[in-house]
């Protein structure tokens, strides 16, 4: 028997409640995924990564203070042994220039939330090693 992987740790940052709660208990569904905590606002997700060091962060870009993009920068900033924080996009906002400022802020991918739930979700399990269900 193949020794089991260490859950992929994962923050959300997003403000709307019932959106959190929906990708909280998506994700929780995925084996080999972990949600470590949430944030609504930029400077509680900021800190939030620092303290924690989750492997993943899935972000919005708007928030209820402050924005993702900062989210993102901050991110790219940091630096450490305890290992890089992974960052998703999950955002309304794809308009081309947005989606491109994103990646260069260092975004693994970035999804629409108008109709790429399911994208996200199958890119997140394959992060998590888990088999595609």
């Amino acid at each position: 028997m193949p020794p089991a992987l260490s859950p992929t740790t994962t923050v959300i940052v997003e403000d709307n409640p019932a959106l959190l709660e929906l990708l909280k208990g998506m994700l929780e569904g995925i084996d080999g995924i972990t949600v470590v905590g949430t944030a609504a606002g930029e400077t509680e997700a900021i800190s939030l990564i620092r303290s924690l060091r989750p492997q993943l962060a899935i972000v919005d870009l708007e928030l209820r203070t402050g924005t993702g993009l900062k989210v993102l920068s901050a991110i790219q900033g940091m630096s450490g042994g305890l290992g890089t924080t992974r960052a998703v996009v999950f955002s309304n906002h794809a308009h081309p220039v947005v989606r491109a400022r994103c990646l260069a802020l260092g975004a693994a991918a970035f999804f629409d939330k108008s109709f790429q739930m399911d994208e996200m979700l199958e890119f997140v399990q394959g992060l998590s090693g888990s088999p595609a269900a």
